[in-house]
């Protein structure tokens, strides 16, 4: 079985790369299914205010602890952005500029996120630039420090049509600004299992407790502290996808919700398959992906053997909290028995592999996949369109 730890630094910097684009993939997954349930464009904005400020500041603090990010000044807000699924390097080329411990500014020479936006109009743009980001960002940089706040320069719609940068703010910690506490669905974030997983030790040495650097990348670290940044980059995406469950929820059920989840999931699984298996080289098999997708949640160690064409694989939680059934999110749907992220995650690898089980047995999940030569191809599913719109799942990084 491939772990991280097993990989070639080349492999292991690419591979990172891909956990952390795994959040803009879920999120071009999920937001969708806002209005295939029915709802309004104001709903899909409302949602991902919910799915961003429920979840990332749980996940700052934990990259703030692997990191030894110390400190609650204007640096240290920006470390913290530079270690968030919603800033992925390369994709969001995000520039920094430290004008005293509480001052400072950032801008974008390319977004990725506006630039698949952007052929839909200016009301999606306005949405995502205006709407969502205004708290969102807030959220962050209170989970460093509650009186800060981020604020626009200039944002798109970009006038002209080619203004660069793309967009550029502000980070201000102000002492006459009202401290911001945590906002609603924080709170319930905060209390899940998958929130409290423990936090990879890095070595000695090592991690950014230093200056900030505008230029930091992800090459920076060592091979131990970037396997245990991919973990924590995966971790981010699993706490958004609670926050968004719980979000969809409110506005359309349970049940519904737990469908849309469902489809978001296959998706995503879907393209960061089709993704990680470029990434190492064009040729994995099922094995491989169910041991490496970043699709499965962290928090459990994963034993994967192979048998003819059978694959069979063990989770094993390091908590049996981990194991509970009403949790929100792919974790949830996983000890459920959920087949689609699954499927999503191999299916890309072998068209005729099919989840033949799903099930909870001896403190584990436990999965088996069969690929029948004899079975029709599997067809990419319905809701992995939404993967195809833009210009994401087709995004190369340059290592």
């Amino acid at each position: 079985m491939t772990t991280l730890a097993d990989l070639s630094r080349d492999q292991l910097l690419a591979v990172a790369h891909e956990y952390m684009l795994l959040g803009m993939l879920s999120n071009q997954a999920t937001l969708p299914q806002t209005l295939v349930a029915g709802g309004t464009l104001d709903d899909l904005n409302e949602v991902a205010i919910d799915l961003w400020m429920g979840a990332s500041p749980i996940y700052t603090h934990r990259m703030r602890a692997l990191m030894g990010i110390e400190g609650d000044d204007v640096p240290a807000i920006m470390k913290a952005l530079q270690l968030d699924v919603g800033f992925v390097h390369q994709y969001m080329d995000v520039h920094y500029q430290v004008n005293d411990s509480n001052h400072g500014e950032f801008w974008l020479e390319h977004c990725g996120a506006l630039l698949n936006v952007e052929p839909f109009g200016d009301e999606r743009v306005v949405g995502m630039c205006h709407t969502i980001e205004d708290p969102t960002f807030d959220a962050t940089a209170y989970a460093t420090n509650p009186r800060a706040r981020i604020r626009p320069i200039h944002r798109p719609p970009r006038i002209p049509a080619d203004r660069k940068p793309h967009c550029h703010w502000t980070i201000a910690i102000e002492p006459e600004n009202d401290p911001v506490g945590p906002a609603r669905l924080t709170r319930q974030i905060s209390t899940l299992p998958l929130a409290s997983i423990a936090v990879t030790p890095r070595p000695a040495g090592d991690g950014y407790p230093r200056d900030v650097d505008p230029k930091f990348r992800l090459a920076d670290t060592s091979d131990a502290t970037l396997a245990a940044l991919a973990v924590e980059f995966s971790l981010q995406t699993h706490l958004l996808m609670c926050s968004a469950e719980i979000a969809l929820a409110e506005r359309f059920g349970a049940d519904r919700a737990r469908e849309l989840l469902g489809d978001a999931w296959l998706a995503t699984a879907w393209a960061g398959s089709e993704r990680l298996r470029d990434a190492l080289g064009g040729s994995i098999d099922v094995a491989t992906a169910l041991a490496l997708s970043p699709a499965l949640p962290p928090g459990f160690a994963r034993e994967v053997t192979t048998t003819g064409r059978h694959v069979h694989a063990v989770l094993i939680p390091e908590s049996s909290a981990l194991l509970a059934d009403d949790q929100p999110g792919w974790i949830g749907a996983l000890v459920r028995g959920e087949p689609r992220g699954i499927e999503g995650i191999v299916q890309p690898i072998d068209a005729r592999a099919r989840v033949t089980g799903m099930r909870v047995a001896g403190g584990a999940v436990e999965i088996d996949v069969h690929a029948d030569p004899a079975a029709a191809p599997a067809p990419a599913p319905e809701p992995v369109g939404f993967m195809r719109i833009g210009m994401l799942a087709n995004w190369k990084f340059v290592l």
